[in-house]
Protein backbone atom coordinates (compact mmCIF):
# COMPACT_ATOMS: atom_id res chain seq x y z
CA UNK A 1 0.00 0.00 0.00
CA UNK A 2 2.96 2.34 0.29
CA UNK A 3 3.87 2.53 -3.31
CA UNK A 4 0.37 3.54 -3.85
CA UNK A 5 0.04 6.27 -1.11
CA UNK A 6 2.90 7.49 -2.83
CA UNK A 7 1.87 7.37 -6.04
CA UNK A 8 -0.85 9.34 -5.18
CA UNK A 9 1.00 12.22 -3.56
CA UNK A 10 3.19 12.42 -6.38
CA UNK A 11 0.29 12.36 -9.07
CA UNK A 12 -1.04 15.54 -6.62
CA UNK A 13 1.38 17.97 -7.99
CA UNK A 14 3.27 20.31 -5.89
CA UNK A 15 0.49 22.37 -4.70
CA UNK A 16 -0.94 19.38 -3.41
CA UNK A 17 -2.15 20.07 0.56
CA UNK A 18 -2.84 18.26 3.70
CA UNK A 19 -1.59 14.94 4.91
CA UNK A 20 0.87 13.28 2.68
CA UNK A 21 -0.58 10.86 0.64
CA UNK A 22 -4.03 11.43 1.17
CA UNK A 23 -6.15 12.58 -2.63
CA UNK A 24 -7.02 16.67 -3.04
CA UNK A 25 -10.74 17.16 -2.06
CA UNK A 26 -12.20 19.95 -4.22
CA UNK A 27 -15.61 21.05 -4.34
CA UNK A 28 -17.75 22.33 -6.54
CA UNK A 29 -19.14 26.29 -6.53
CA UNK A 30 -21.77 27.34 -7.95
CA UNK A 31 -22.23 31.03 -6.69
CA UNK A 32 -25.96 31.96 -7.24
CA UNK A 33 -26.21 33.91 -3.74
CA UNK A 34 -24.19 37.20 -4.50
CA UNK A 35 -27.28 39.75 -5.87
CA UNK A 36 -28.99 40.13 -8.67
CA UNK A 37 -31.38 38.29 -11.13
CA UNK A 38 -30.31 34.87 -10.40
CA UNK A 39 -30.84 35.28 -6.36
CA UNK A 40 -33.80 36.79 -6.80
CA UNK A 41 -35.03 33.36 -8.53
CA UNK A 42 -33.14 31.09 -6.14
CA UNK A 43 -34.40 33.30 -2.57
CA UNK A 44 -38.03 32.30 -4.04
CA UNK A 45 -37.06 28.88 -4.07
CA UNK A 46 -36.21 29.07 -0.62
CA UNK A 47 -38.57 31.22 -0.07
CA UNK A 48 -41.28 28.95 1.67
CA UNK A 49 -40.94 27.76 5.38
CA UNK A 50 -40.48 23.96 4.61
CA UNK A 51 -37.01 25.20 2.77
CA UNK A 52 -35.97 27.62 5.71
CA UNK A 53 -33.29 24.99 6.71
CA UNK A 54 -31.83 24.93 3.05
CA UNK A 55 -30.82 28.80 3.45
CA UNK A 56 -27.80 29.67 2.79
CA UNK A 57 -25.81 30.93 6.60
CA UNK A 58 -26.03 34.45 5.71
CA UNK A 59 -29.56 34.70 4.57
CA UNK A 60 -32.50 36.69 6.47
CA UNK A 61 -35.95 35.07 6.97
CA UNK A 62 -38.39 38.16 6.71
CA UNK A 63 -41.54 35.83 7.19
CA UNK A 64 -43.03 32.22 6.38
CA UNK A 65 -42.65 32.83 2.04
CA UNK A 66 -39.89 35.44 2.04
CA UNK A 67 -36.00 35.22 2.40
CA UNK A 68 -33.34 38.05 1.87
CA UNK A 69 -30.29 36.45 0.63
CA UNK A 70 -27.20 38.97 0.06
CA UNK A 71 -23.88 37.20 -0.34
CA UNK A 72 -22.29 39.63 -1.96
CA UNK A 73 -19.64 41.08 0.86
CA UNK A 74 -16.16 40.05 1.22
CA UNK A 75 -17.29 39.43 4.31
CA UNK A 76 -18.90 36.50 3.35
CA UNK A 77 -16.49 35.08 1.30
CA UNK A 78 -13.75 35.58 3.75
CA UNK A 79 -15.65 33.55 6.47
CA UNK A 80 -16.47 30.78 3.86
CA UNK A 81 -12.84 30.64 3.16
CA UNK A 82 -12.45 29.84 7.17
CA UNK A 83 -15.34 27.22 6.88
CA UNK A 84 -13.66 25.36 3.90
CA UNK A 85 -10.22 25.46 4.62
CA UNK A 86 -10.82 24.49 8.78
CA UNK A 87 -12.95 21.33 7.57
CA UNK A 88 -9.55 20.65 5.70
CA UNK A 89 -10.51 21.10 1.30
CA UNK A 90 -7.91 21.85 -0.31
CA UNK A 91 -9.83 23.96 -3.49
CA UNK A 92 -13.06 24.96 -4.95
CA UNK A 93 -13.56 24.75 -8.39
CA UNK A 94 -15.64 27.57 -9.78
CA UNK A 95 -18.29 27.38 -12.22
CA UNK A 96 -17.31 30.27 -14.63
CA UNK A 97 -19.41 32.68 -15.81
CA UNK A 98 -18.62 36.31 -18.30
CA UNK A 99 -16.63 38.61 -15.91
CA UNK A 100 -19.16 40.97 -15.66
CA UNK A 101 -21.64 38.95 -14.79
CA UNK A 102 -23.21 38.49 -11.40
CA UNK A 103 -22.75 34.99 -11.03
CA UNK A 104 -18.77 36.10 -11.15
CA UNK A 105 -18.97 38.35 -8.20
CA UNK A 106 -18.08 35.24 -5.49
CA UNK A 107 -14.99 34.40 -7.43
CA UNK A 108 -14.03 38.09 -7.86
CA UNK A 109 -13.96 38.18 -4.09
CA UNK A 110 -11.59 35.11 -3.89
CA UNK A 111 -9.31 36.65 -5.65
CA UNK A 112 -9.22 40.21 -3.19
CA UNK A 113 -9.51 38.51 0.06
CA UNK A 114 -6.39 38.61 1.97
CA UNK A 115 -7.29 34.83 2.89
CA UNK A 116 -7.03 33.08 0.35
CA UNK A 117 -4.25 31.39 0.55
CA UNK A 118 -6.24 29.05 2.77
CA UNK A 119 -7.84 27.84 0.10
CA UNK A 120 -6.88 27.25 -3.70
CA UNK A 121 -9.11 26.81 -6.85
CA UNK A 122 -9.38 25.00 -9.97
CA UNK A 123 -12.00 26.44 -12.99
CA UNK A 124 -15.04 24.89 -14.16
CA UNK A 125 -15.38 26.88 -17.58
CA UNK A 126 -19.50 26.78 -18.09
CA UNK A 127 -20.79 29.64 -19.55
CA UNK A 128 -17.53 31.09 -20.89
CA UNK A 129 -17.15 28.97 -23.70
CA UNK A 130 -20.48 30.35 -24.82
CA UNK A 131 -20.05 33.79 -24.72
CA UNK A 132 -21.04 35.50 -27.42
CA UNK A 133 -19.53 36.80 -30.60
CA UNK A 134 -16.79 39.53 -30.05
CA UNK A 135 -16.95 38.52 -26.14
CA UNK A 136 -15.48 35.27 -26.73
CA UNK A 137 -11.61 36.26 -27.42
CA UNK A 138 -11.41 37.79 -23.88
CA UNK A 139 -13.16 35.54 -21.82
CA UNK A 140 -11.02 32.87 -22.99
CA UNK A 141 -7.88 34.91 -22.08
CA UNK A 142 -9.69 36.01 -18.91
CA UNK A 143 -9.75 32.15 -18.10
CA UNK A 144 -6.25 31.28 -19.00
CA UNK A 145 -5.39 34.13 -17.53
CA UNK A 146 -6.36 32.95 -14.22
CA UNK A 147 -4.67 29.20 -14.44
CA UNK A 148 -1.07 31.91 -13.75
CA UNK A 149 -2.72 33.25 -10.54
CA UNK A 150 -1.38 32.16 -7.11
CA UNK A 151 -3.14 29.37 -5.49
CA UNK A 152 -4.67 27.88 -8.67
CA UNK A 153 -4.90 24.32 -7.96
CA UNK A 154 -2.23 21.85 -9.97
CA UNK A 155 -2.37 17.75 -10.37
CA UNK A 156 0.00 15.66 -12.38
CA UNK A 157 3.03 17.38 -11.89
CA UNK A 158 2.38 20.93 -11.60
CA UNK A 159 -0.43 21.11 -14.23
CA UNK A 160 -3.61 23.39 -13.52
CA UNK A 161 -6.42 21.47 -12.97
CA UNK A 162 -9.23 22.86 -15.56
CA UNK A 163 -13.07 20.99 -15.32
CA UNK A 164 -15.40 21.64 -18.09
CA UNK A 165 -18.96 21.32 -17.89
CA UNK A 166 -21.88 22.75 -20.44
CA UNK A 167 -23.70 19.81 -21.48
CA UNK A 168 -24.86 18.11 -24.17
CA UNK A 169 -23.90 20.03 -27.15
CA UNK A 170 -20.64 20.58 -25.88
CA UNK A 171 -18.54 23.79 -27.97
CA UNK A 172 -15.72 21.47 -28.63
CA UNK A 173 -14.17 24.16 -31.21
CA UNK A 174 -14.23 26.80 -28.29
CA UNK A 175 -12.40 24.77 -26.25
CA UNK A 176 -9.58 24.14 -28.57
CA UNK A 177 -9.02 27.89 -28.78
CA UNK A 178 -8.87 27.76 -25.20
CA UNK A 179 -6.34 24.94 -25.16
CA UNK A 180 -4.37 26.70 -27.66
CA UNK A 181 -4.22 30.50 -26.14
CA UNK A 182 -3.20 28.32 -22.92
CA UNK A 183 0.07 26.78 -24.84
CA UNK A 184 1.08 29.90 -25.93
CA UNK A 185 1.73 30.89 -22.46
CA UNK A 186 3.22 27.58 -22.29
CA UNK A 187 0.14 26.31 -19.77
CA UNK A 188 -0.47 22.59 -20.20
CA UNK A 189 -4.00 22.55 -18.02
CA UNK A 190 -5.65 18.72 -17.13
CA UNK A 191 -8.38 18.77 -18.60
CA UNK A 192 -11.37 17.33 -16.67
CA UNK A 193 -14.49 16.85 -18.73
CA UNK A 194 -17.86 16.54 -16.93
CA UNK A 195 -20.21 13.98 -18.20
CA UNK A 196 -22.49 11.05 -17.37
CA UNK A 197 -20.76 8.19 -18.34
CA UNK A 198 -17.01 7.33 -18.02
CA UNK A 199 -16.18 5.06 -20.79
CA UNK A 200 -18.56 6.68 -23.18
CA UNK A 201 -17.55 10.21 -22.11
CA UNK A 202 -14.02 9.21 -22.62
CA UNK A 203 -14.06 7.55 -25.43
CA UNK A 204 -16.09 10.87 -27.34
CA UNK A 205 -13.52 13.31 -25.86
CA UNK A 206 -10.23 12.21 -25.45
CA UNK A 207 -8.84 13.41 -29.23
CA UNK A 208 -10.54 16.43 -27.84
CA UNK A 209 -8.38 17.60 -26.02
CA UNK A 210 -9.45 16.45 -22.54
CA UNK A 211 -6.88 14.25 -20.27
CA UNK A 212 -9.68 12.26 -17.59
CA UNK A 213 -13.43 12.60 -17.40
CA UNK A 214 -16.04 13.11 -14.03
CA UNK A 215 -19.27 14.71 -13.50
CA UNK A 216 -21.22 17.73 -12.34
CA UNK A 217 -23.66 16.23 -10.35
CA UNK A 218 -26.15 12.62 -10.55
CA UNK A 219 -29.73 13.31 -10.34
CA UNK A 220 -31.65 10.51 -8.64
CA UNK A 221 -35.21 9.35 -7.64
CA UNK A 222 -34.21 7.30 -4.70
CA UNK A 223 -35.74 7.22 -1.41
CA UNK A 224 -32.70 7.44 0.58
CA UNK A 225 -29.72 9.21 0.16
CA UNK A 226 -27.58 6.46 0.57
CA UNK A 227 -29.12 4.61 -1.99
CA UNK A 228 -27.94 7.90 -4.69
CA UNK A 229 -24.42 7.44 -3.31
CA UNK A 230 -24.72 3.52 -4.02
CA UNK A 231 -25.58 4.65 -7.99
CA UNK A 232 -22.82 7.17 -7.71
CA UNK A 233 -20.51 4.26 -7.14
CA UNK A 234 -21.49 1.97 -9.49
CA UNK A 235 -22.43 3.64 -12.79
CA UNK A 236 -19.99 6.16 -12.21
CA UNK A 237 -16.76 5.08 -9.82
CA UNK A 238 -17.34 1.30 -11.26
CA UNK A 239 -17.71 2.26 -14.52
CA UNK A 240 -14.44 4.34 -14.76
CA UNK A 241 -12.44 1.80 -12.89
CA UNK A 242 -14.12 -1.36 -15.35
CA UNK A 243 -12.85 0.22 -18.31
CA UNK A 244 -9.86 1.52 -17.01
CA UNK A 245 -10.16 5.02 -18.63
CA UNK A 246 -8.84 8.28 -16.28
CA UNK A 247 -11.62 9.35 -14.10
CA UNK A 248 -12.40 12.29 -11.14
CA UNK A 249 -14.72 10.71 -8.38
CA UNK A 250 -17.69 12.52 -8.37
CA UNK A 251 -18.69 12.82 -4.25
CA UNK A 252 -22.37 13.83 -4.01
CA UNK A 253 -24.14 15.68 -0.87
CA UNK A 254 -27.57 15.13 -2.25
CA UNK A 255 -30.08 15.70 -5.13
CA UNK A 256 -33.33 17.13 -4.53
CA UNK A 257 -34.90 19.86 -6.69
CA UNK A 258 -38.21 20.38 -5.14
CA UNK A 259 -37.54 24.10 -3.99
CA UNK A 260 -37.29 24.75 -8.01
CA UNK A 261 -40.06 22.47 -8.67
CA UNK A 262 -42.41 24.45 -6.50
CA UNK A 263 -40.95 27.42 -7.66
CA UNK A 264 -39.67 26.96 -10.74
CA UNK A 265 -36.43 29.05 -11.98
CA UNK A 266 -36.05 30.38 -15.98
CA UNK A 267 -33.40 28.39 -17.08
CA UNK A 268 -34.67 25.34 -15.86
CA UNK A 269 -38.04 25.01 -17.73
CA UNK A 270 -39.20 21.77 -18.75
CA UNK A 271 -36.70 19.39 -17.06
CA UNK A 272 -37.45 16.41 -16.07
CA UNK A 273 -37.32 16.77 -12.69
CA UNK A 274 -40.10 18.80 -12.74
CA UNK A 275 -42.36 15.35 -13.17
CA UNK A 276 -40.82 13.46 -10.69
CA UNK A 277 -42.58 12.97 -7.13
CA UNK A 278 -39.21 10.61 -5.37
CA UNK A 279 -36.33 12.65 -4.21
CA UNK A 280 -33.54 10.88 -2.38
CA UNK A 281 -33.94 11.52 1.53
CA UNK A 282 -31.66 14.38 2.93
CA UNK A 283 -28.19 12.72 3.73
CA UNK A 284 -26.69 13.11 7.23
CA UNK A 285 -23.48 14.09 7.53
CA UNK A 286 -22.27 11.18 8.72
CA UNK A 287 -23.54 9.67 5.15
CA UNK A 288 -21.58 11.99 3.30
CA UNK A 289 -18.46 10.88 5.58
CA UNK A 290 -18.87 8.06 4.65
CA UNK A 291 -19.12 8.44 1.14
CA UNK A 292 -16.30 10.83 0.97
CA UNK A 293 -14.38 7.82 2.52
CA UNK A 294 -14.67 5.69 -0.07
CA UNK A 295 -14.39 8.16 -2.65
CA UNK A 296 -10.81 8.33 -1.40
CA UNK A 297 -10.30 5.10 -1.13
CA UNK A 298 -11.31 4.59 -4.56
CA UNK A 299 -8.83 7.31 -5.84
CA UNK A 300 -6.04 5.27 -3.18
CA UNK A 301 -7.06 2.06 -5.00
CA UNK A 302 -7.20 3.17 -8.23
CA UNK A 303 -4.05 5.11 -8.88
CA UNK A 304 -3.82 4.02 -12.78
CA UNK A 305 -7.32 5.59 -13.32
CA UNK A 306 -7.13 8.35 -10.86
CA UNK A 307 -4.12 10.27 -12.15
CA UNK A 308 -4.97 13.49 -10.91
CA UNK A 309 -4.96 12.08 -6.99
CA UNK A 310 -8.75 14.13 -6.71
CA UNK A 311 -11.95 13.76 -5.69
CA UNK A 312 -15.02 16.80 -6.73
CA UNK A 313 -17.88 17.23 -4.23
CA UNK A 314 -21.34 18.26 -5.46
CA UNK A 315 -21.42 20.43 -4.39
CA UNK A 316 -20.44 23.54 -1.78
CA UNK A 317 -22.94 25.73 -2.20
CA UNK A 318 -25.91 24.17 -4.78
CA UNK A 319 -28.51 24.89 -1.67
CA UNK A 320 -32.09 24.62 -3.74
CA UNK A 321 -30.70 21.49 -5.87
CA UNK A 322 -30.19 19.54 -2.80
CA UNK A 323 -25.79 19.34 -2.86
CA UNK A 324 -24.51 21.47 -0.09
CA UNK A 325 -21.04 21.11 2.20
CA UNK A 326 -21.26 25.08 3.53
CA UNK A 327 -23.26 25.65 6.39
CA UNK A 328 -26.89 26.82 6.77
CA UNK A 329 -28.78 28.87 8.33
CA UNK A 330 -29.77 27.45 11.64
CA UNK A 331 -33.80 28.75 13.30
CA UNK A 332 -31.51 31.01 15.80
CA UNK A 333 -29.86 32.73 12.90
CA UNK A 334 -26.13 30.62 13.65
CA UNK A 335 -24.66 28.67 10.78
CA UNK A 336 -25.01 25.01 11.26
CA UNK A 337 -21.57 23.64 10.59
CA UNK A 338 -22.66 19.69 10.71
CA UNK A 339 -21.79 18.77 7.13
CA UNK A 340 -18.31 20.18 7.35
CA UNK A 341 -17.26 18.90 11.17
CA UNK A 342 -18.52 15.80 9.05
CA UNK A 343 -16.08 16.03 7.04
CA UNK A 344 -13.12 17.91 8.65
CA UNK A 345 -13.36 14.32 10.38
CA UNK A 346 -12.60 12.28 7.48
CA UNK A 347 -9.76 14.63 6.14
CA UNK A 348 -8.33 15.48 9.35
CA UNK A 349 -8.25 11.57 11.14
CA UNK A 350 -4.84 10.30 11.11
CA UNK A 351 -4.61 7.72 8.21
CA UNK A 352 -4.40 4.17 9.17
CA UNK A 353 -1.99 3.95 5.97
CA UNK A 354 0.30 6.14 7.57
CA UNK A 355 0.08 5.97 11.10
CA UNK A 356 2.93 5.77 12.84
CA UNK A 357 5.32 6.50 9.73
CA UNK A 358 7.85 9.14 10.75
CA UNK A 359 9.87 9.45 7.42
Amino acid sequence: MTAIVLGVALAAGPAAAGRPGRPLVGAIRWDAWTGGAVTAQVARTLGPRKYHDRLPWFAEVVDDRRVKIAGGRQAVMDREIAFAAGAGLDYWAFVVYPQASEMSVALTQYLKSDRRERIRFSLILHSTLKARGRAWPAERDRAVALLTERGYQTVAGGRPLVYAFVGRDFPFERFGEFLSAAKKRKLNPYCVYMGWNPAGDFKRVSKQGFDAVSAYAKAGNQRRFSDLAAAVEKDYWANAAASAVPYVPLVTTGWDKRPRKDNPVSWETGHAYHRQDVFPSRATPAEIALHLRRGLAFVREHPRVCQAGTVIIYAWNEYDEGGWLAPTRRPDGKPDTSRLDAVRRVLKAPDPQTKGDTR
